[in-house]
């Protein structure tokens, strides 16, 4: 008896990138936060907001929760955060 097994992976999909620049500082500027909507992710972005907030002189903040864990940002919340914050921060929860 002959067994044929397949394989579905197609392996890593190697992307080229460009990282964004590095803000100088955060002191004044606005900050997205970007919930990813898993339990207790809202409490520890809360945590990093208030150090944000209170070390680094954030201004402002945007804060924003996903549906979803388990799905991408919907476009509108991803075209709100990029209009109004200088850099965004995404935490994950459990």
């Amino acid at each position: 008896m002959t067994f044929t097994v397949f394989d579905p992976t197609d392996g890593p999909a190697a992307k080229a990138f460009m990282p964004a620049r590095r803000l100088p500082t955060l002191s004044g500027r606005t900050v997205g936060i970007l919930d990813n909507g898993k339990s207790k992710s809202d409490r520890l972005l809360q945590e990093i907001q208030a150090q944000l907030a209170g070390e680094a002189g954030v201004a402002d903040f945007v804060i924003r929760r996903k549906p979803s864990a388990y799905r991408p940002a919907p476009d509108d919340q991803l075209d709100d955060l990029a209009r109004r914050a200088h850099a965004v921060i995404t935490g994950i929860g459990d």
